[in-house]
């Protein structure tokens, strides 16, 4: 499936603000992502599909957004 991905904070070092790419789903994407760019391979990213955060993978839909981010706390 063709889907939007857009990256925040120090992700965007690594990778551009946004961009299309295609993936079955969450976990195929952050493979190929990471297979692609190394830098991501050690660092651990919250993930969102279409405004909602993840824990596991999700099967991806054509036209989803993806949103790729540092893990961050509050306060």
């Amino acid at each position: 499936m063709k889907v939007q991905v857009k990256t925040f904070g120090a992700l965007t070092d690594i990778l551009e603000k946004e961009f299309y790419t295609t993936a079955a789903d969450t976990e195929e994407l952050l493979t190929v992502l990471s297979s692609q760019h190394t830098a991501l391979s050690h660092r651990k990213l919250l993930i969102a599909v279409n405004n909602t955060i993840i824990n596991k993978p999700v099967v991806l839909q054509e036209n989803d957004v993806v949103a790729l981010m540092p893990p961050y706390s509050g306060g």
